[in-house]
């Protein structure tokens, strides 16, 4: 006996309403019996233009729904696990739009749950039951290209308004997150399983952390070789699959939309047989294909393309059967595209998304914090601005955050402001952000490294003479060109030389030298670039704990050792202009400032951005 498949929405947007909208009620045997959404007018919009039952504003109602036998979850990917455990735990199948979760771990919560339940859970993944990617299939099916050596794909487009498609809390990464699944899951379709080989990932758009560009190879399972790449942050807007045979190759522009398939054959490609018998071949390739080699088969627009998709999950429904094929595929691309990017993000568990939503919290309580009127005890003098600009540096300044929980214990690494929450409140508070935001001369600026620095007694550690340039201290903008960063050096206990503590060469940072070897203690005395006579005018930095020292990055300083019975130790942290991201590996959080003062930007003058290059010698001239 068939039973009656009613369907409920929860998060009838965009993509239920173009992509699924009209299909539902279309299907035999099938019905929209309720929507939801929280915006209660969206909802019952959405209700009536798709004559759905019943419209709600809370999701317990979709799933309480005695109506209600299959559950479409089409919210943003933050809510997926919380939806899909709920509808497994009422009992009822579910088709969850991609990405299924934020990682790879998400969605395997959720297989947990459906096979504990009993229940299917499918992964909108519609893109397999379309007709062009089904005529794909049949012809690699049919062996006209012979043994597939290589496929190549590359998608382009332009940088999109941030959204939340960009908060990586929500959305579980970037656009290459939110879209490669699809191609992904069409190789999967056509060549079985895949194989990670290794990727690269950038962010090259200032303003989010989600990553913007990906670079990923990967092995088919008959042993092709494949390179697919997707940027978001392209000049202009591509889309193009190649897949290359020894006997052909199949061309597809507008994998996302419904450009042509054209097939290219090469009667001489490696084929050992006689002329006769090509002959036969190709006729008999081309009768089973419908495609001559050299012409193009378009395909008609699809107006509901999850139709294919909800028909079989209907059919599955109406006779109680429990598949899990979707959904094993859906977790096999999840996998490729966690591998993907986790030289980036790192573990993506689900107590990584936790900390990002408290990031995200924190860092809007830092811009709340900072906001309205500059403060006079934060209120740089003319005299410090001028010392600023002529000598590198002010010192020492009073941090008046509660800076003492962290002494004790102090913990090693880096980006602990990103872990801490306590290190986060510290490096933003305004007696730090809002002086810096004044040597910025702007309001927008973004917070790139935190790390503990820490000298026990009698520690023999000596930190060469050196500019914070180069790759490990993000001195470099994307084009290679020197960039600035505004350097926070906090004593959490009482520093002076005694116990290892920094000198500064006073005026240095008007110079910028070109690469050397930190690891090489004499290198720039030895090579000149250091004189003896700048290291005679060396400056020691003398802090009471809480105290700190505001430098440009391209300040020469250094440390020697330890040679007291106390600990030194203090916090380091990098600012960096807005626009700028100096380094691939460390996560920029925008900082937002009220009023800023004084007007005349002295960071962004000549001094700095007027620069030259550095010359044959690796010297850069003063301005």
């Amino acid at each position: 006996m068939k039973t009656s498949v009613g369907w409920g929405i929860i998060g009838c947007g965009d993509v239920a309403d173009r992509k699924a909208g009209d299909a539902f009620n279309e299907i035999p045997g099938s019905r929209l019996a309720a929507v939801m959404r929280r915006d209660a007018e969206g909802a019952e919009s959405f209700a009536k233009r798709h004559d759905a039952g019943s419209w709600s504003t809370d999701a317990a109602e979709i799933l309480s729904n005695p109506d209600v036998n299959v559950v479409y979850v089409a919210t943003p990917p933050a809510n997926h696990l919380e939806y899909g455990l709920a509808a497994a735990e009422a009992g009822k199948p579910c088709l969850i739009e991609k990405p299924a979760g934020r990682s790879l771990a998400e969605l395997l919560q959720l297989r947990d749950a459906f096979l504990r339940a009993g229940k299917p859970l499918y992964v909108s993944y519609y893109r397999r039951h379309l007709p062009r990617f089904q005529e794909v299939r049949r012809i690699l099916d049919s062996g006209v290209l012979g043994e597939i050596v290589s496929i190549d794909y590359r998608m382009s487009k332009r940088a999109r308004k941030k959204n939340w498609a960009l908060d990586v809390a929500v959305s579980g990464g970037g656009h290459f997150y939110g879209l490669a699944g699809h191609m992904l899951d069409l190789f999967d379709f056509w060549f079985g399983p895949l194989e990670y080989q290794g990727s690269v990932v950038k962010n090259a758009i200032p303003g989010h952390d989600a990553e913007d560009a990906v670079s990923l190879s990967f092995s088919a399972a008959g042993g092709a070789a494949g390179n697919a790449v997707w940027n978001f942050a392209a000049s202009e807007s591509s889309d193009q699959l190649i897949i290359d045979g020894v006997h052909g190759r199949l061309l597809m522009r507008g994998t996302s939309t419904n450009g042509p398939v054209r097939m290219s054959l090469d009667p001489k490609a490696r084929i050992r047989v006689s002329q006769t018998k090509i002959q036969r071949w190709l006729a008999d390739a081309r009768r089973r294909l419908r495609l001559p080699s050299g012409t193009s088969l378009r395909f008609s627009r699809v107006d509901q393309p999850h139709r294919p998709l909800l028909e079989e999950i209907a059919r599955d429904v109406s006779q109680e059967l429990v598949r899990f094929d979707n959904l094993e595929a859906a977790i096999r691309t999840a996998t490729i595209v966690d591998k993907a990017l986790e030289p980036y993000y790192g573990d993506r568990s689900t107590d990584f998304w936790k900390r990002r939503s408290s990031w995200k919290s924190l860092q809007a309580a830092a811009s709340r914090r900072n906001q309205g009127p500059l403060p006079e005890q934060y209120q740089l003098s003319s005299e410090q601005v001028r010392q600023f600009e002529d000598q590198g540096y002010i010192a020492p300044l009073k941090c008046d955050a509660e800076w003492s929980s962290l002494v004790v214990p102090v913990k090693k690494g880096r980006n602990l402001h990103l872990q801490e929450a306590d290190v986060f409140r510290v490096c933003t508070h305004p007696s730090i952000v809002r002086r810096v935001a004044q040597l910025m001369g702007s309001r927008h600026f973004s917070l790139f490294k935190t790390r503990f620095v820490v000298k026990m007694p009698g520690s023999d550690t000596v930190v060469a003479w050196h500019q914070d340039v180069g790759n490990r201290n993000g001195g470099f903008a994307s084009n290679g060109k020197p960039v600035p960063t505004v350097a926070v050096w906090m004593a959490l206990d009482k520093v002076d030389l005694s116990n290892g503590g920094l000198q500064v060469i006073p005026g240095s940072h008007k110079r910028l030298i070109g690469n050397y070897n930190r690891q090489i203690r004499s290198e720039l005395v030895e090579t000149g670039a250091l004189t003896p006579e700048e290291m005679e005018g060396a400056v020691p930095v003398i802090l009471e704990p809480g105290e700190f020292i505001i430098f440009h990055a391209w300040l020469l300083h250094h440390s020697g050792p330890n040679t007291s019975e106390r600990r030194r130790a203090g916090l380091n942290v990098r600012f960096a202009p807005e626009g700028y991201e100096c380094e691939e590996e460390f996560q920029y959080i925008p900082l937002e400032c009220g009023d800023v003062t004084p007007s005349d930007r002295v960071f962004r003058n000549a001094v700095w951005r007027d620069m030259e290059e550095p010359d044959a010698a690796g010297s850069v001239p003063a301005a």
